[in-house]
């Protein structure tokens, strides 16, 4: 969901057939599954389309540091390319030491987020998107990095039960439909001892319901920070050449990217929304009953 200021981007195809922004709702809360899904799989071949998929790694809406109260544990390299894209992965891990450890990113999109965390840590990472072709782009371009990128469902993940020692889910849960079966897909994957990772903007009714049903399956909440307003300081420098790289000028990819002024955007400044980062571990064993 980040913009690039410096791509150069070709006019938009005469055959781009269906506009990407009929798979949205007006209310981007409220766009189904298979519309989700659609969209993705759409926007992978936009991206491929116009030049630019080899530099689109990254689909979230970034983090810009306002103060001193940072969290991760590394720096960003100056001039470091959608450097506020990469700081959010590296926020919501914070001071947790992933090394040697089986780490699963739940809605992995273009791959930015997973071969950053492969970057810096040794462990074994695993993608998951519902996005075929997003999943096909980044077995390609992530090559070097070994992850395992694999095809799934975020209410049905395609892994076994405590399989993983920490579950990363960045700006992908408001669009599952169902946080109590997500949450508990969350559950049955993680070991004991497990970190949940998870940033994304939500009602704060949506995040109290998070924050009960995570200590109701045994997580212990260690973090519970408010990121909106270094969201939002990302998001008022979100690239003027959008409706180029996305070929379609509708409020509704506008909303998608929460450009300044759209219904995402003013929501978030307003409160309505808030972006949060829970970073949460599981203190009990995994039992049959939830």
């Amino acid at each position: 969901m980040d913009q690039r200021s410096e791509l150069s981007v070709p006019a938009a195809s005469e055959n781009s057939q269906v506009a990407m922004s009929e798979h949205l709702a007006d209310d981007l809360l409220s766009t189904t599954a298979g519309g989700w899904r659609s969209f993705y799989n759409k926007l992978s071949r936009r991206l491929e389309e116009v030049g630019v998929a080899d530099s689109s790694f990254f689909l979230n809406y970034g983090y810009l540091p306002t103060d001193s109260n940072n969290e991760s544990a590394f720096d960003i390299r100056e001039g470091t390319f959608n450097a506020n894209s990469a700081r959010l992965v590296l926020e919501v891990v914070g001071p947790v030491d992933l090394n040697d450890r089986t780490i699963v990113e739940i809605g992995c999109g273009r791959g930015g987020n997973s071969a950053l965390v492969a970057e810096k840590f040794s462990g074994q990472v695993i993608g998951i998107d519902m996005s075929s072709e997003a999943i096909a782009f980044c077995s390609r371009a992530h090559a070097k990095h070994a992850i395992d990128f694999k095809v799934g469902d975020a209410l049905n993940l395609p892994l076994a039960d405590e399989s993983c020692d920490a579950v990363i889910n960045v700006e992908s849960s408001h669009s599952y439909g169902n946080l109590p079966k997500f949450l508990n897909e969350v559950r049955r994957i993680c070991r004991a001892g497990a970190w949940f990772l998870h940033t994304d903007f939500l009602s704060s009714e949506d995040w109290d319901y998070i924050r009960m049903r995570l200590k109701a399956l045994g997580f212990v909440t260690e973090s519970d920070r408010d990121i909106t307003a270094n969201v939002l300081a990302s998001r008022d420098q979100a690239s003027s050449n959008w409706e180029q790289v996305y070929g379609d000028g509708n409020g509704r990819v506008a909303n998608f990217l929460a450009l300044p002024g759209s219904a995402i955007y003013e929501q978030l400044r307003a409160g309505l929304l808030e972006y949060r980062i829970l970073r949460s571990q599981l203190r009990t064993a995994v039992t049959s009953d939830r």
